[in-house]
């Protein structure tokens, strides 16, 4: 059985001349095959649109005497906002309320969802599986939703702990809609940082002012005051909207290039793959005859021509 086996030793080895024998002959119909994969990709890809990212980057603002007050505020019991940090920025621009507040706020259904959105009934256009499901389905407007599904898809948060440097990006089918949607998504989110802002310190100097109404020892009243003086300064930096939260370092701009689709790139890899794979099966299976009878080779190649 061994001998059997091992009868004829050369057949289990690669000869790189005999394949390269096999394919000089076809060589030209593997490239016209490739070239047309690679055409055929190109046309794919121009039907797709074009995607435009504006970028922004920011880092938080830290007030140096908010860590003053810390202690004493939250040994009272108050809510105390503390340093605004990167990782608090990436969780606010992350959030579906500031995706709702942007979207629901500003008009940009036409850029978040060129195709869905019906800007003459200002209405989501009913597609065929909604129909298909639901023969009662009727256009409405984008709600919240809508918002939430549109901020996942374009919308990239990167944060670097290290720096405190935060990366905010969209992506859309219009420059100038990608660059006002991270505008908005930067105004959004300094009034909202200011909304809490102002809450927080109006329940606080009430608190402190109820506490000042009902203390009688000096010395907890002159501390309670510093206090309450605290929080009128933390009110009045909150108006200052411009170093308020977050600093901004790049602002968004119009894009002056698409970031995809790489359609030369796309349509290269995929001529360069082609012509790969066809070599490969054209080596592999030379001794088939269904090569021969679909023309792929123009002659037999049999274990003889190893000789």
């Amino acid at each position: 059985m061994e001998e059997k086996l091992h009868a004829h030793p050369e057949d289990d080895l690669i000869d790189l001349g005999q394949y390269w024998a096999v394919l000089r002959p076809n060589l030209w119909k593997v490239f016209l095959l490739s070239l047309a994969v690679g055409i055929a990709t190109f046309l794919l890809m121009l039907q797709k649109p074009n995607i435009y990212q504006a970028t922004a980057v920011i880092t938080p603002v830290v007030e140096e005497r908010q860590n003053q007050a810390l202690g004493a505020l939250t040994s009272f019991g108050l809510s105390v906002g503390g340093p605004t940090k990167v990782q608090d920025l990436e969780a606010l621009f992350k959030s579906n309320d500031l995706a709702v507040r942007v979207f629901l706020g500003h008009d940009f259904w036409s850029v978040v969802l060129p195709d869905s959105y019906d800007t003459k009934t200002g209405k989501m256009k009913v597609g065929w599986l909604s129909s298909l499901l639901d023969n009662n389905a009727i256009p409405k407007p984008p709600g919240e939703w809508t918002a939430i599904g549109a901020a996942k898809t374009g919308l990239k948060v990167l944060a670097d702990k290290k720096t405190g440097i935060l990366t905010l990006s969209f992506e859309s089918v219009s420059k100038e809609g990608s660059a006002n949607i991270v505008k908005y998504f930067l105004e959004e989110a300094k009034s909202r940082l200011q909304e809490e802002a102002f809450n927080r310190a109006t329940k606080n100097k009430m608190f402190i002012e109820e506490q000042i109404s009902r203390t009688v020892d000096a010395l907890n009243r002159d501390r309670l005051y510093s206090l309450l003086g605290q929080e009128v300064e933390r009110e009045m930096m909150a108006r200052n909207r411009e170093q308020f939260g977050f600093r901004v370092i790049d602002s968004p701009r119009v894009p002056i290039g698409k970031v995809r689709p790489q359609r030369g790139k796309m349509a290269l890899a995929m001529t360069l793959l082609m012509f790969l794979f066809a070599t490969m099966v054209i080596a592999r299976f030379r001794h088939q005859p269904w090569m021969k009878k679909f023309g792929v080779i123009t002659r037999d190649y049999d274990r003889q021509d190893r000789k």
